[in-house]
């Protein structure tokens, strides 16, 4: 509980990342981002946008976050380097923010129930631009899997842990090719990560 209401802070949340992640984020977007100069990139949930930090400048990036603390961190740190906005991202935004060649959403689907799962996914698709890429991050269970990251994943802040094949059963009712990978390693802690990229 204390843990929870502690990483509401962005600092906290910085710190805690940068210090059970080392160069989890990083290997994250070389190997699914796959950032290059001028592509857009549309991030939901970004709290306080720590993934510039992996990113390379010359992008035209957009955060989104309900978190007023969150984006007022984001706009501090990285003002200069994207938009950020306190929002919750609906279906009336996508006219407005659209065309995006990669959507992000990192740590967000183990927060929603099934519904505003495939409500999130749907905005998503909407978003991208023709052979976009909407790329999840989430913690999943996954058959002989460490009791440590399964203890871990049971207490996680997300009350919706799914399974990988729940998650992936989710992502192809909206998305027509879903690749996927799971990872043991992205933490300094015992977790397991998986990553999907829905593609259009």
């Amino acid at each position: 509980m204390f843990a929870s209401l502690l990483l509401r802070f962005p600092r906290a949340y910085s710190l805690f990342g940068a210090l059970v992640g080392g160069s989890g984020r990083r290997r994250f977007a070389e190997n699914h981002v796959h950032p290059i100069p001028g592509q857009r990139i549309l991030d939901i949930g970004c709290g306080p946008a720590d993934i510039l930090d992996s990113l390379p400048r010359d992008i035209e990036y957009v955060g989104f976050d309900e978190s007023a603390m969150y984006i007022a961190a984001a706009q501090r740190r990285f003002g200069t380097r994207g938009r950020f906005r306190c929002a919750r991202v609906t279906r009336d935004l996508i006219g407005e923010y659209a065309g995006f060649d990669v959507v992000l959403a990192l740590g967000i689907l183990h927060h929603l129930d099934d519904e505003h799962c495939r409500t999130l996914l749907e905005i998503g698709k909407a978003a991208l631009a023709a052979g976009g890429r909407l790329i999840t991050l989430d913690g999943c269970f996954v058959e002989r899997q460490s009791a440590a990251a399964r203890y871990l994943l049971r207490r996680d802040r997300g009350r919706f842990v799914r399974t990988r094949d729940h998650y992936l059963a989710l992502a192809r009712a909206t998305f027509p090719e879903v690749d996927y990978r799971v990872y043991e390693d992205l933490m300094r802690l015992p977790y397991t990560h998986l990553v999907m990229e829905c593609r259009t």
